[in-house]
């Protein structure tokens, strides 16, 4: 009895992995013919004659659906299994909600690593162009970090550009992080991506429609687009072009019923284009990832503990002591959470705070106690008054030396300041006299 169960569970797994490889993916076909046929094993013991009973368009699929070979299905199958390979279909009890309530859900998903619970699961899309700018990459990184610090999981496609970099300072706060590839999860595109690759399968989720074997062709990436917006509660495009393809993750993203959120970009940057017309077309926009973190609260009450983290809630109970009244723009902003930002009225620390970034991979390891590297210790270097002040005053967009000086401060003594503060690792000098904070979370 043992075995015929087994068998039975055998059949229907190839069952599954036949329809998935006669339909394209992306397609609604597949979910369509379930309604009407009720299993993928009715599927496909039907012939012809029985698909001219749906009343649907077949798109080309139908020859596909009437040849009933197996061979490659088992191929595929037993693949999986020599190496590891997660295999999933709607059967199965981890098969997400988010992706069943979609119309043209995946038949088979691969997988590699982790699973977790994208249905309970604060899960955030971040999303942008492969040829990011420095501002591009600061701001993934950055949202990405407060994100996961906050709780929640990164959910992107591992591209390079954004993607790799929202997926990186995931995994660099040991948080979990979902990587939707539009190719076989055997293959690793771009190459220069393979120790993300195994490091998101270590401390996160590889995932996959595609079968093991299938190229990273172009036609792929916006198909597999939609499982990151629909596997997210919000999608943030951080940087796009016109032509980008975050902005079909948007699109899908809207469709979907997911919040949007777009970081805004140069008016002169054709590669914030896109992402600046989506907030023409209503997505929110994005200062920092306390924004997203306010907005869901309600629904995933754990992330009230994460407002702390943004130095937001001691404000908001000394604000409650004094007298009501309707606050201006001046004092909104200077109550709001801009990533790295420091505020005057804060007490003076000695390291920037929590938030600010702290070494990944440009700072010197240091040996560890079983003799082997560990990561660089998670502080920075010991700062004078003096050199808090002028740190404060940097950002991450380059500024020349008169835009740094404070009243009275001499402009020698800040060139100073400044070269001690290169020194130490924290600021770089840009073209054109300018300085600017290092971003320490680089690669």
């Amino acid at each position: 009895m043992a075995k015929r169960k087994d068998r039975d569970g055998e059949d229907r797994l190839l069952a599954w992995l036949w329809l998935a490889g006669a339909c394209r993916p992306g397609s609604v076909l597949p979910s369509t013919l379930l309604k009407f046929f009720g299993s993928p094993e009715k599927i496909y013991e039907a012939g012809e004659e029985d698909f001219d009973q749906v009343d649907t368009n077949f798109y080309g699929h139908k020859d596909a659906l009437c040849d009933k070979e197996l061979e490659r299905a088992r191929s595929v199958l037993a693949y999986c299994r020599e190496n590891g390979i997660g295999v999933m279909t709607p059967d199965d009890y981890l098969y997400p909600e988010k992706l069943r309530a979609i119309p043209n859900k995946p038949m088979v998903l691969y997988y590699l690593g982790n699973f977790f619970d994208p249905d309970t699961t604060f899960t955030v899309g971040v999303v942008g162009t492969r040829r990011a700018s420095n501002y591009g990459i600061h701001a993934a990184k950055r949202i990405a970090y407060d994100l996961a610090r906050s709780g929640g999981v990164i959910c992107s496609g591992m591209a390079s550009g954004i993607d790799a970099a929202a997926h990186r300072a995931a995994l660099y706060c040991d948080k979990f992080t979902v990587g939707v590839l539009g190719c076989g999860i055997d293959r690793v595109y771009p190459k220069e991506n393979e120790a993300l690759y195994k490091d998101v399968i270590e401390k996160g989720l590889l995932l996959t429609e595609y079968p093991p074997g299938t190229a990273p062709l172009g036609r792929n990436f916006p198909v597999r687009n939609r499982l990151i917006s629909a596997l997210s509660d919000a999608v943030v495009v951080v940087e796009g072009s016109e032509t980008s393809g975050a902005l079909i993750t948007a699109e899908d993203a809207m469709q979907q019923g997911k919040a949007l959120y777009a970081v805004p970009g140069s008016i002169f940057a054709a590669d914030s284009a896109g992402s600046n017309f989506l907030l023409k077309l209503g997505a929110k926009p994005l200062l920092s990832a306390y924004d997203i973190v306010t907005d869901f609260q309600k629904k995933y009450p754990g992330l009230e503990g994460a407002v702390k983290l943004f130095r937001q809630e001691d404000k908001e109970r000394r604000e409650q002591d004094k007298p009501k009244k309707k606050p201006g723009v001046r004092a909104k902003i200077k109550k709001y959470a801009f990533p790295g930002l420091r505020r005057a009225s804060e007490d003076k620390e000695p390291v920037p705070p929590a938030y600010e970034f702290i070494p990944i991979g440009d700072a010197a390891p240091r040996e560890g106690e079983d003799g082997g590297e560990t990561a660089a210790p998670a502080t920075l270097p010991q700062l004078s008054d003096e050199e808090i002040a002028v740190y404060g005053r940097l950002s991450f967009e380059p500024a020349v030396p008169d835009q740094l000086l404070s009243e009275g401060q001499r402009m020698a003594d800040l060139l100073t300041v400044l070269t001690k503060l290169e020194i130490k690792g924290l600021i770089d000098r840009a073209p054109g006299g300018k300085y600017v904070r290092r971003d320490r979370a680089e690669v």
